[in-house]
């Protein structure tokens, strides 16, 4: 993080001499910084295969997510709890090197030292996979390890009642802030609780539910007076135990089996017991109400899973209920744009530092992606395609150059085609296709922070000649440029004696290449010295070599000012 400390650019003067020391203010409120840290733990344990799944020749390839569960802020430090899940793909030790896929969720608690941190408090926290590996330890197990970067940072809102016009009879100091003014925030639980069934597992009875992962995202957010309302998605994955209904198929002990997508399943002619799995999306709407917000406005939502599991409601029917407890956190805010008063000639002033982030610009750019593949192995080929779905876009590496920011992620679809077979079965396809750009942004530096929004537009698949599949999409890509700023602002100020206690007595004469003697008054700065005494901020120094740092001057310190000719 870099902060930097806005320069006093402006000078403005009022010349009435009205005596009323009315002056006007403006309430800002904004996400003031607190401190900000990045630490790096890893996570080392022991991941066994699925029962049923064969042992692992070779992995192609692992994605990994990290979710956060919960940021509890402590003094100087927030204890953070969250989720790593992975998906691996392999290839079997088998004769015909059939490809098979798993996933697993660890969870992990680590604590990030953020000085200045208070509960109470606003807590983001980021993850990064730095680095993720599978070593094989005994038969069916392996060994995990995984090092993670974690970036905590805290803020809070301020509210503050900053002087906008200078007062009549002074000469001021002014700055135009860019701003994210904050509206209001609120919290909420949503539960989703939807009984549903399934239908394929008729000749079955689920005997016991033994893992559920769940991940949550927000689609579209939408703001309205005094209310935001939101979609979204929460995607469950359970693996849970089976046995053969008694009038169906043999009751020995058979041989178990997986199928292409990594699920359990047995071979009906022998299997009795097993375990299954099965994916569900859940879709959900709902509102928060904020007060203040309009529309217009813009929005933050973040939703997180609290609780995630299943119980079964009727047994021979096949018929689950779900628990998922999502907490969602909304914020609306406004950019603005506001002269405030930061320091007045003549007076000693109450100031308040904030410090924020401040907007430097957004630019959007549309970005078209082409994607041609063959048919994965293990799949039947495509006879017809009959839709395409949109998943996850993943941001992988953002860069913020000089005017520009170059950006790299991933998009993920989801195809529904219909083999070339007898039966004219349904599959699906998961593929990920990557993109890469650079969006113009006047302004932006390398030192500034860059937020990634990327909105599928519109997206197409279609069976090439050559039996590949092409997948084309148009991406809106939206980059928001912010830097953090340090900038004092003036609440009051109580006016200075007319003819200050330390000045030279009228009868006094100051030679020239001599001193006097000065006691630092509140808010007094070498440069307001200078300007008063006709002097340079570069003399003083000189004259008082203790002055090691020109910002920090202490009330009732003696110093010397130089003496200059008049005229």
């Amino acid at each position: 993080m870099v902060m930097r400390k806005r320069p006093k650019l402006k000078f403005r003067q009022n010349n009435d001499e009205n005596e009323n020391q009315q002056f006007e203010t403006e309430r800002i409120r904004v996400k003031q910084l607190i401190g900000e840290n990045t630490e790096q733990t890893v996570i080392r344990d022991t991941v066994k295969l699925p029962y049923g799944y064969p042992d692992i020749e070779e992995i192609l390839s692992i994605d990994t997510k990290v979710k956060l569960k919960k940021a509890e802020i402590i003094p100087n430090k927030v204890i953070v709890e969250g989720k790593l899940r992975f998906k691996v793909l392999y290839t079997a030790f088998e004769k015909d090197q059939s490809v098979h896929a798993f996933d697993e969720e660890i969870e992990f608690t680590d604590f990030i030292e953020v000085e200045g941190a208070r509960p109470g408090m606003d807590a983001e926290i980021e993850f990064v996979v730095e680095d993720f590996s599978l070593k094989l330890s005994r038969s069916c197990e392996y060994d995990l390890t995984a090092v993670l970067q974690i970036t905590a940072k805290i803020t809070e809102d301020r509210e503050v009642d900053a002087i906008i016009e200078c007062p009549m009879g002074y000469n001021c100091e002014t700055e135009r802030m860019s701003l994210e003014q904050v509206v209001g925030s609120n919290t909420k639980q949503i539960l989703i609780d939807d009984e549903f069934e399934l239908p394929d597992e008729r000749d079955f009875l689920v005997s016991d539910v033994l893992k559920c992962m769940c991940d949550v995202e927000i689609t579209k957010v939408r703001v309205i007076k005094n209310k935001i309302l939101f979609d979204g998605e929460v995607d469950m994955e359970c693996l849970y135990a089976v046995e053969r209904r008694a009038d169906k198929g043999k009751h020995g002990h058979g041989e178990w089996h997986a199928d292409k997508k990594g699920h359990g399943f047995e071979d009906p002619k022998e299997d009795k017991f097993g375990v299954h799995s099965f994916e569900r999306t859940f879709k959900f709407s709902n509102f928060i109400e904020v007060e203040g917000a309009e529309q217009g406005m813009e929005a933050y939502v973040d939703a997180m899973v609290e609780s995630c599991s299943l119980d079964i409601t009727d047994v021979s029917d096949c018929k689950f209920s779900p628990l998922i407890v999502l907490k969602i956190k909304a914020r609306v805010v406004e950019d603005r744009e506001v002269d405030v008063v930061t320091d007045i000639e003549g007076a000693d002033v109450d100031t308040v530092t904030l410090d924020m982030e401040s907007l430097v610009a957004e630019e959007c750019k549309q970005v078209i992606i082409r994607d041609a593949k063959e048919t994965p192995a293990g799949k039947p080929d495509v006879d017809k395609v009959r839709e395409i779905t949109v998943g996850d876009v993943v941001i992988k590496d953002v860069d913020v150059i000089q005017d520009k920011v170059l950006i790299k992620g991933t998009v993920e679809f989801e195809i529904l085609y219909i083999a070339m077979n007898e039966r004219k079965s349904l599959h699906t396809i998961h593929r990920k296709v990557d993109f890469k750009t650079f969006i113009d942004v006047p302004g932006a530096r390398p030192e500034n922070e860059a937020d990634i929004d990327v909105e599928v537009e519109w997206a197409n698949v279609k069976l090439e000649k050559d039996c590949e599949l092409l997948i084309e999409a148009v991406l809106k890509v939206c980059a928001r440029v912010t830097e953090t700023v340090e900038q004092d602002v003036v609440i009051g100020f109580t006016p200075r004696p007319t003819v200050p206690p330390t000045t030279l007595p009228p009868t006094t004469t100051c030679v020239p290449g001599t001193t006097f003697n000065y006691t630092i008054a509140k808010g007094d700065t070498l440069s307001k010295l200078a300007q008063r005494y006709g002097t340079t901020v570069q003399a003083i120094q000189a004259a008082n070599p203790e002055i090691t740092n020109p910002n920090m001057l202490n009330v009732g310190d003696v110093i010397k000012i130089p003496c200059v000719a008049k005229g």
